[in-house]
């Protein structure tokens, strides 16, 4: 079985986000096609892949789940769109392989992880971290363009903005009392304030926006989603409180959906280094970056600090409907972190 045919197999499962478990027939039978030792799935749901056995454990972490929003599964030439193809389907298609493939030496144990819920709240990793779970090196498979090695992620507060007022009539708002008005002046204020346009500097995104019922009545209840991003450098207490003293500025409330703290590790740590290493192996030039949002990584670092993220596909492309990835990259890729797990045992 090839890479390629391990991703179509995958795509053609849609599993959004809560819907992870359709995938367990095909996760069973890759297991035996693939001939790793053994599958788990966990009280959460997630795929935990298990070859070879030893006190020495090296994760490759990639998630099942996909943002909601189906696409037909086409293959082209050296694409394959589908949803999912870049984030992350593609890159846990490229661990499962890599994996299948690797030598292990006495005393090292692979886990290939296909971990639930990363697009929504992370409840899969988290139940990772929670269940004793232990891993000496942690590779995170996320879209890094295939050469990148990515050492940080920015952390992430997920808000709920509420208003309300008395209404009124359309044709005469400046008598109303709009609480749609009130949270769109708000959200104007907050997108501001958290307006950077790099890694370094917060940004904020608004995902939802709900009001109204009517086309003549002003709207008397009016909700909004806000996603703000952040570097190490910044505090969530202090992202909190500068939303608190807008929310009171404009008679708005909010609550706390999900907070991802940032995290960032040294390119000195034995898992960033044995992907580079790995990389120059292959003949192709590493690239060490920073990604501007979140991941499983966030919440696994507490594991071990050897871990970094590295995966096939644009990441400008993922939670879009142009989700594609190359099978040339997916096959570098498999040979990139089949070269990481060979380096991360020591001669």
């Amino acid at each position: 079985m090839k890479v390629d045919e391990v991703l179509v197999e995958l795509l053609r499962v849609y599993t959004p986000s809560g819907q992870e478990a359709a995938l367990e027939p095909l996760m069973r039978r890759l297991q035996r096609e693939l001939g790793y030792d053994g599958l788990e799935v966990d009280s959460a749901g997630n795929y935990l892949f298990v070859k070879g056995s030893g006190e020495r454990t090296i994760l490759l972490a990639g998630h099942v789940d996909t943002v909601p929003g189906m696409l037909e599964v086409v293959r082209k030439g050296d694409r394959i769109k589908g949803r999912g193809a870049v984030d992350a389907k593609g890159p846990f298609a490229a661990m499962l392989f890599a994996g299948s493939k690797a030598v292990l030496k006495k005393g090292f144990r692979l886990v290939v992880g296909g971990l639930i819920d990363e697009e929504g709240e992370g409840s899969g990793a988290k139940a990772l971290l929670n269940s004793g779970f232990r891993a000496d090196h942690i590779v995170i498979g996320e879209p890094t363009g295939t050469t990148g090695v990515a050492i940080s992620y920015r952390g992430s507060v997920t808000l709920s903005l509420t208003s309300r007022g008395r209404g009124g009539h359309s044709s005469a708002p400046y008598m109303g009392d709009s609480a749609l008005d009130r949270l769109l002046d708000a959200i104007e204020t907050i997108r501001s304030v958290f307006n950077g346009r790099s890694y370094d500097e917060p940004t904020s995104a608004v995902t939802v926006i709900k009001a109204g019922d009517w086309p003549t009545r002003l709207p008397e209840h009016a909700e909004a989603v806000v996603n703000i991003r952040f570097p190490p450098s910044v505090e969530t207490r202090s992202i909190l409180e500068r939303v608190e003293a807008i929310c009171s500025l404009y008679d708005c409330s909010f609550t706390v959906r999900d907070v991802t703290e940032p995290f960032q590790t040294s390119v000195s740590q034995p898992v960033p280094r044995a992907l580079i290493r790995s990389m120059l192996r292959l003949g192709v030039r590493p690239r060490v970056v920073k990604k501007t949002g979140s991941s499983d990584m966030n919440v696994l670092w507490k594991l071990t600090m050897s871990i970094s993220a590295c995966g096939p596909g644009n990441s400008l492309l993922a939670h879009t409907s142009e989700e594609e990835v190359s099978v040339s990259d997916l096959e570098l890729a498999s040979r990139i972190y089949a070269g990481a797990v060979e380096e991360l045992q020591p001669k």
